[in-house]
């Protein structure tokens, strides 16, 4: 991957490079190692998805607006109840609406059940192990309203994933992102270095 900070180009990463830099912009941004985890499982469902899932995780690690919920924590907590108490019909403010989708395709796939979520005037429906399909301005930032129901509707199959394993980023999100990373890193210290490399002689 090349990386110029001077353009705002889309850049190319890998999902394993998605997913190891999300973790640790996530825990740059001080919240816990679970959390980072369940981001990083996020960015890369976006990513494959096509969505914009950096403007979106940048989004979600920002504080929520006064009266708006944290997409992060809605989805865990709307994706560990479904797994108890089947697809959940909730509508919250959400501060990354966007961020929401991989957590609503987990209720999907726990359930066996088709969810419908609704923000503004998008519509996205999530089948179990599908890709998703979206209607509408496609307008996915926050905050927002947004629904999420069991879809009621008639529907097409839903189509199934593209055999890609790669997610697209502007490198002014990029910079962003690695900017978070690095106040996770620990710096360097006299000590740390002290004890750093070979400190004998390894010959027989």
């Amino acid at each position: 991957m090349k990386h110029d900070p001077r353009t705002d180009a889309a850049l190319d990463l890998t999902l394993s490079e998605i997913s190891a830099l999300t973790t640790r912009a996530t825990r740059g941004a001080g919240r816990s190692w679970g959390e980072a985890e369940e981001a990083a499982e996020a960015a890369c469902w976006l990513a494959r998805a096509g969505l914009d899932w950096a403007g979106a995780l940048l989004e979600v690690l920002q504080p929520p607006e006064a009266g708006a919920d944290c997409a992060l924590r809605t989805g865990i907590a709307l994706a560990d109840a479904a797994a108890l108490s089947g697809p959940p019909n909730a509508q919250r403010t959400i501060n990354s609406p966007c961020f929401l989708l991989p957590f609503g395709a987990r209720v999907a796939d726990q359930t066996g059940q088709r969810i419908r979520v609704t923000v503004a005037d998008t519509q996205i429906v999530l089948a179990p192990g599908a890709c998703p399909v979206m209607a509408g301005p496609g307008r996915m930032s926050g905050p927002a309203q947004v629904t999420l129901a069991p879809d009621q509707q008639d529907q097409p199959p839903c189509p199934d994933w593209p055999q890609t394993h790669r997610g697209t980023v502007l490198a002014t999100e990029y910079a962003r992102l690695t900017q978070l990373m690095m106040a996770f890193t620990v710096p360097t210290s006299a000590s740390s270095q002290a004890g750093a490399g070979a400190q004998g002689d390894d010959n027989d």
